[in-house]
């Protein structure tokens, strides 16, 4: 088949197969520019299903960041049984997430640890990042995630 004129902007292979304990596999990333040219934005989805520390360190990003918690069952996302500890600013503000939630996180704000205490019923977690690169700056490094099976690594 010849290749289409907009075949560039069309993506479709953004699974990973990754073995994390207590997060379903398949999950999906979108790593923005790397992987669809002039793409603004970076957006991960996972099923989480029992406890975990996502992030354990504080970080930032150049850009602004959403961090989407619902329940995973369709139709009735907002059926949510989960405790979620989630830290923003310098002063590490303490949130805690019991209920269906979306955060947002201006650019350079820092934010995390990110630690799912409890999970009654697994939570769809979505991470978007409006930047072309998913980067972000923990410890005075810079880190970079390009996409399906690609490590972080720094610039």
């Amino acid at each position: 088949m010849a290749e289409k004129k907009y075949q560039q902007y069309v993506l479709t292979d953004f699974r990973e197969d990754r073995n994390l304990k207590n997060v379903m596999s398949p999950q999906a990333y979108f790593r923005g520019e790397s992987q669809i040219p002039g793409a603004g934005m970076n957006m991960g989805w996972q099923v989480l299903t029992g406890p975990m520390l996502l992030e354990k360190k504080p970080h930032s990003h150049d850009e602004d960041e959403y961090l989407i918690f619902l329940g995973w069952k369709l139709p009735n996302v907002f059926d949510f049984d989960a405790d979620i500890d989630f830290y923003m600013g310098e002063e590490q503000e303490h949130y805690e997430i019991n209920k269906a939630t979306v955060i947002y996180i201006p650019k350079g704000m820092v934010h995390c640890p990110l630690n799912f205490k409890r999970i009654g019923i697994p939570i769809l977690f979505h991470a978007i990042l409006l930047a072309p690169k998913f980067t972000k700056e923990m410890d005075g490094k810079e880190f970079v995630f390009e996409g399906p099976g690609k490590t972080a690594k720094k610039p």
